[in-house]
């Protein structure tokens, strides 16, 4: 799985998303298929207009997209700005929306935006259930506002007021493939709107496969995580940063930047586990559980008020 920000070339398999909604639902009102031309316009004139607009692939196809756009281009209404989202006919339930929203947010929380909108059909109770997770409140219910497929249609208006920034986690560890992933996907999990970035002192530029696995056995994806080198991260504000292990906790004295706060919780290596597979494997559960208890642990007691 990879999430990266739309290109022209992803206007097809867009298309095959969206146009499935529009010539079988609700969830949108248009009632003409779109081209993939016309999407290639509109994907260009969100790109140039420097808004935020992401899609998930898997295994080379489009399986999801989400972007930010103006909600209404009158000057008093530059703060506020609406959210769209659409996934793949056969991709809900797998937490992609939560994936992607969780990247749209952290470029969200970059910009000076005061109000976030969004809108659904009813009733289209996964995006409702996607947006009550982020946050949003319903704001409005207008009844009969559309017609679609010979009926009239109910949207409602779903409202995000940003009143603060949630913490800004940056979590380190030497290789940054096995530990700090593990703890980063956890801490995700427990609140999708905290901010966390993990990154290595060595990043080892892949993501540990078993970590991966042990992790989705726990309910938790982190496959679409990359190892990234902490140099990327130097200089930045954080509420947080936490090493995992020891490489990392003796080099972190040298991180730059505004620090609010400095933890070290360490964990054993469990890549570095020798013996049967079924010793291997139960080495990486353990770790994987410590991880989880500890960072539960953290957001409870000390990030969980954050709001």
């Amino acid at each position: 799985m990879i999430i990266r920000t739309v290109t022209l070339d992803d206007a097809k398999g867009i298309c095959d998303i969206y146009n499935y909604y529009v010539e079988n639902t609700a969830v949108t009102f248009e009632t003409v298929a779109v081209s993939e031309s016309e999407m290639q316009q509109r994907i260009k004139g969100f790109l140039d207009a420097g808004f935020p607009y992401y899609v998930v692939e898997i295994n080379g196809k489009i399986a999801g997209y989400c972007y930010l756009h103006n909600w209404n281009n009158r000057c008093a209404y530059s703060s506020t700005k609406e959210v769209t989202i659409y996934l793949g006919k056969h991709q809900k339930g797998k937490g992609l929306g939560t994936i992607l929203y969780q990247h749209l947010f952290k470029e969200i929380y970059k910009n000076d935006i005061h109000a976030l909108i969004a809108g659904i059909c009813i009733s289209n109770e996964s995006s409702v259930h996607l947006h009550e997770k982020f946050g949003f409140k319903q704001a409005s219910h207008m009844k009969e506002i559309g017609w679609k497929f010979d009926q009239w249609r109910d949207v409602e208006h779903w409202q995000l007021i940003i009143k603060q920034i949630p913490p800004k986690i940056l979590i380190l560890c030497t290789g940054n493939s096995c530990r700090s992933q593990m703890a980063h996907g956890f801490l995700q999990s427990f609140d999708p709107k905290l901010l966390v970035y993990s990154a290595g002192t060595k990043a080892s530029g892949e993501v540990n496969p078993k970590a991966i696995e042990v992790m989705q056995d726990a309910g938790v994806d982190i496959s679409h995580h990359t190892s990234d080198s902490i140099g990327q991260y130097i200089g930045d504000d954080w509420d947080y940063v936490i090493t995992v292990c020891g490489g990392a906790n003796e080099s972190c004295p040298t991180f730059s930047g505004n620090v609010k706060n400095r933890l070290h919780i360490g964990f054993d290596d469990p890549s570095e586990a020798t013996g049967t597979p079924e010793y291997v494997q139960s080495e990486y559960i353990r770790v994987r559980d410590e991880i989880k208890k500890a960072f539960y642990e953290l957001y409870t007691n000390k990030i969980k008020g954050y709001e």
